[in-house]
């Protein structure tokens, strides 16, 4: 009977985040349940304080009682989300729709700073974070983390992170010890595409592959409203497909990698040997010289294009996702960037499929590892609980 409570409580909480305010009976016809049991459960939930009944908007011509929907009171509860990059930490105090209210974050040097440092140094600025906010702690279900590689089954501990040369960083032991609440880690790339799909502004499609390029190329899959954990460690390295025949070798082992080619480190270098000088926008300064007409520019942005669209093809053609979202440095990238990705993408895909897939921009931007990992703790302490 348990059990059952559970997940009647679920479905609703799952239905107000996703359809937003509704009337109880609307509720009811929706997830099939009978008037009495949605009584019992939003009474449940009306006791905890997660949930409001608020009068519904009308036109004014009804007579009588004005109807009541039922809403999620989106403050009442929050997770911290935190985000492993290569250099920074991203975290982001959220409220149970992944929003962001209060925000921080902090550097390391990725060659010198130990792990268990950098861990130490995220429960210090959770701490702060929640302190600043005022958030008494009995309102914070947890803390989301974004890991930069693969996770355990248990999603407690980072298993390898080869931009890092970190291997079995454990996150969830020491966050809970340091804060005594729950912690839930994940492949950085995955929260994203899930943050994309609970949150972001995706028309529902279905499946959606979110592909971000910064350090190296990382890839996350949803499916039917779920990320995809493939395997033992859910692992989708899109930039560890070979894409160039005796290529460049890759912090993998293997050489012609995807994020060899594909990456900021590698536009970097590039631009600095055009420029004579750093960039701090890569991608967008490769595209105006290839633009200007710039003979050593052209043939970097064309390889770039090229090789990502090969990748992309290849992900087309095993998983058929709808749509497909680029983050990282194309956050700020020129729109006639996109439009070239979806020209050599439409050439290189399986004949049926070139016409079902749309390539776009992240809609979530910056925030989409924040969001991501917010998305991944709501999902299992809150969501799913």
């Amino acid at each position: 009977m348990q059990d059952v409570r559970r997940l009647h409580r679920r479905l609703v909480l799952q239905s107000l985040r996703d359809e937003g305010p509704q009337p109880r009976s609307d509720l009811a016809r929706r997830l099939g349940l009978s008037a009495t049991t949605m009584t019992k459960v939003v009474g449940q939930l009306l006791e905890e304080g997660v949930v409001v009944e608020e009068a519904a908007g009308g036109d004014g011509t009804r007579v009588g009682r004005p109807p009541t929907r039922v809403r999620l009171r989106t403050g009442a509860r929050f997770v911290v989300g935190v985000q492993v990059g290569a250099g920074t930490v991203q975290l982001g105090l959220c409220d149970l729709t992944a929003r962001v209210r209060r925000a921080g974050s902090f550097s390391f040097d990725p060659a010198g700073t130990p792990p268990r440092q950098v861990v130490t140094r995220i429960a210090e600025a959770v701490a702060k974070l929640v302190n600043r906010a005022g958030l008494p702690r009995e309102r914070l279900l947890g803390i989301g983390v974004a890991a930069p590689g693969p996770v355990d089954p248990g999603h407690r501990r980072n298993v390898l992170s080869v931009n890092l040369g970190w291997r079995d960083v454990a996150f969830s032991d020491p966050l809970e010890s340091a804060l005594g609440v729950p912690t839930v880690v994940d492949h950085n790339v995955r929260s994203m595409a899930l943050a994309e799909a609970r949150y972001g502004h995706t028309g529902d499609a279905d499946p959606l592959l979110f592909v971000y390029v910064r350090t190296g190329v990382g890839a996350g899959v949803v499916i039917g409203g779920q990320p995809f954990r493939p395997g033992t460690y859910g692992v989708t390295e899109l930039g560890h497909l070979r894409v160039v025949e005796k290529g460049r070798p890759c912090v993998c082992g293997a050489t012609g990698c995807l994020e060899t080619i594909v990456s900021e480190p590698y536009l970097t270098e590039q631009l600095s040997m055009l420029l004579g000088r750093a960039s701090a926008r890569p991608l967008a300064d490769l595209a105006g010289l290839a633009g200007a007409g710039d003979a050593r520019a052209v043939p970097i942005l064309d390889d770039l294009v090229d090789h990502l669209a090969t990748g992309l093809a290849s992900a087309v053609n095993l998983l058929n996702p709808e749509l497909i979202l680029l983050g990282g440095i194309f956050d700020t990238a020129p729109e006639q960037i996109f439009d070239r990705i979806r020209a050599a993408l439409r050439a290189k895909a399986f004949p049926i499929l070139r016409d079902t897939v749309r390539v776009e921009r992240s809609s979530l931007g910056a925030d989409a590892g924040v969001v991501g990992s917010a998305a991944v703790a709501l999902d299992r302490l809150f969501y799913n609980a």
